[in-house]
């Protein structure tokens, strides 16, 4: 009973501290709660480690999101009326945003292996990797696509 109160409430601190400013797209909470389910039972945090892993891992899955946001806005833009310097120069950008990427996590790598194993952080990994290939499953079976 002690750890369905636990986890209820990280969810609840998740999504109010995951909150941005400018609005959530619609069904973030409810998408943000499965991740925070999936990953605190793929993970198996104790009480202990959970209350010092979800706000590592809050701000880490922010940064990543930053980056994510900037590397679709520029893959959005039409590249139709730039020159072949400019759209280089854009791509170089986003080379680089993939890379600032990497390092995130090879610097939050450290920050969560102070609180969880190291078998926990490779959970972790996975954990993300399937979340991430199951929401895609979900939005290509919305807009049937195969």
């Amino acid at each position: 009973m002690k750890n369905i109160f636990l986890y209820i409430s990280l969810i609840i601190s998740t999504i109010s501290f995951g909150q941005r400013p400018g609005g959530n797209p619609p069904g973030g909470e409810r998408i943000r709660a499965m991740k925070v389910g999936m990953i605190t039972n793929e993970l198996k945090l104790t009480e202990s480690q959970a209350e010092k892993f979800w706000p590592i891992y809050n701000n880490y899955s922010e940064e990543k999101n930053e980056i994510h946001q900037e590397i679709r806005r520029l893959s959005k833009r039409p590249g139709e009326d730039l020159s072949n310097n400019e759209l280089m120069k854009r791509q170089d950008k986003i080379l680089e945003l993939q890379q600032d990427e990497l390092n995130i996590t090879k610097k939050y790598r450290d920050n969560f292996l102070r609180v969880i194993s190291a078998q926990q952080y490779s959970s972790l990994m996975a954990a993300e990797r399937k979340f991430n290939q199951m929401l895609l499953d979900k939005l290509k079976e919305r807009r049937g696509i195969e």
